[in-house]
């Protein structure tokens, strides 16, 4: 157990160190994520450009830089909103019996649905921004919160403490948002940890493809498609934004998985036990 919390611990730090390093770097560069210099275009990395320039000169590493940025708040964006709709979905298929299984059997159609078609279309239907992507990508990470969110409230929605709030008198709000949902907050938490790097891969995807953000906005994925065309003449292009994706992602991943192992019934079975020996 304390194994697993060190490493969920690192992982942390690591991806907060990922964050001031992106923030900081923005600050201290002396170049323009924007700033066009043809002179020095496709240049390999040196001491002057530590990632090289693109095909119009551009700092690479600043452009990476503030792809992060962007990057990043999307996939927090969607998270966020996945965790609101899922929570809300989820807790009313949990908690309203008759509602259950026409609820999931709705989240089920949607699963059948292809993720990247449906990413596309919104996409092209709303716009190609920040909202539009975000929108498009909360609507298919929701489900995942709202299945997780409706097993645990169904497990807790008969449990003795919920029956006591009940014979208090309490409304169902009440009791969803006062004893279940916080008793529940671990499970939906380890789950929400996935989203993220399932967001931050939909979006370079759907920036690869040339559906994502539009100039001069810029993201790992707009950075990876823009460098395609350069692959065997320039791989530095390609080669610095798709591995900030592969760290990022990576770190995600393997925090979810800590958090998943720690917040097992198995886990914190042997927690007590080593509490009460």
């Amino acid at each position: 157990m304390a194994s697993n919390t060190k490493l969920a611990l690192a992982y942390i730090i690591i991806i907060s160190g990922l964050a001031l390093a992106y923030s900081a770097g923005i600050k201290l560069s002396p170049y323009n994520y924007d700033a066009i210099d043809i002179a020095n275009a496709l240049k390999a990395p040196s001491l002057e450009h530590w990632m090289g320039t693109d095909a119009l000169g551009r700092d690479l590493m600043v452009r990476v830089i503030h792809g992060s940025c962007m990057s990043l708040a999307i996939a927090a964006l969607t998270a966020i909103s996945a965790l609101v709709i899922g929570v809300i979905y989820g807790s009313a298929a949990g908690y309203i019996s008759k509602l259950r299984e026409p609820l999931l059997r709705f989240i089920d159609f949607l699963y059948a649905l292809p993720d990247l078609l449906v990413l596309s279309l919104i996409a092209l239907m709303v716009s190609r921004s920040t909202s539009g992507i975000v929108i498009g990508m909360a609507f298919i990470n929701w489900m995942d919160v709202a299945r997780l969110t409706s097993t645990e409230v169904t497990k807790l929605k008969n449990s003795e403490f919920v029956e006591a709030s009940r014979a208090l008198g309490e409304t169902s709000v009440q009791i969803l948002t006062r004893h279940i949902l916080p008793n529940s907050l671990a499970s939906i938490i380890v789950g929400l940890s996935y989203t993220v790097p399932r967001a931050i891969l939909a979006e370079s995807t759907l920036s690869f493809i040339g559906l994502g953000l539009s100039p001069p906005n810029t993201s790992w994925g707009t950075l990876t498609g823009d460098a395609w065309p350069y692959l065997r003449t320039d791989p530095h292009l390609i080669l610095f934004p798709a591995l900030m994706i592969f760290l990022t992602v990576y770190c995600f991943n393997q925090l979810g998985d800590q958090l998943r192992e720690n917040s097992s019934p198995r886990k914190l079975g042997e927690h007590l036990l080593c509490h009460r020996s």
